[in-house]
């Protein structure tokens, strides 16, 4: 049910649910993928393969092992969350929070896409940060059902000034 924050940003045009079941699968692959690197590396080093080798092998599970953690870490702190875009504004709400944000509250948008191999692998893949004029960032990463429309949705409307004009503008 919309509070009347939410209510006061008028009708909902969109709602984009993270899947956190998906995030938390993720992180348990992760950390299951870094526990068998390590201990082969442990074991390989143990068995006498080169050194070099086995260094690169428990590099990897380590890493691993991390990114798992960051995974892990992420699904406990945010908990079940959802963008929904309004009229006049965004809401955010994840377990415990919503945060109710007019268009021109919003103070920049970085859309930094998916192609972030490293902050891949490192588990950290954000496809937009949303900064706003209290200093506040939201960001909606990998994981959030059609991510790539709803980052360029809200780069669209960012600091709107007449947000219903421009949403009219943007739909002919």
């Amino acid at each position: 049910m919309a509070s009347a924050a939410e209510r006061a940003l008028g009708r909902l045009l969109s709602k984009h649910r993270t899947d956190s079941r998906r995030r938390a699968r993720t992180a348990l692959r992760a950390l299951a993928l870094g526990t068998a690197a390590t201990g082969g590396a442990v074991v390989a080093l143990v068995a006498g393969i080169p050194p070099w080798a086995g260094g690169v092998l428990l590099a990897a599970g380590l890493l691993e092992l991390w990114r798992g953690a960051a995974r892990g870490w992420d699904h406990r702190r945010r908990g079940a969350e959802v963008f929904m875009i309004r009229e006049r504004g965004l809401i955010h709400r994840r377990t415990g929070t919503v945060t109710a944000v007019p268009w021109q509250d919003i103070d920049t948008v970085t859309l930094t896409g998916r192609g972030e191999t490293l902050l891949r692998l490192l588990g950290r893949d954000v496809v937009c940060r949303v900064r706003l004029r209290n200093g506040a960032v939201l960001r909606i990463t990998a994981f959030t059902h059609d991510a790539g429309t709803l980052a360029e949705t809200i780069a669209g409307h960012a600091g709107s000034r007449d947000p219903v004009r421009t949403l009219q503008r943007t739909a002919t």
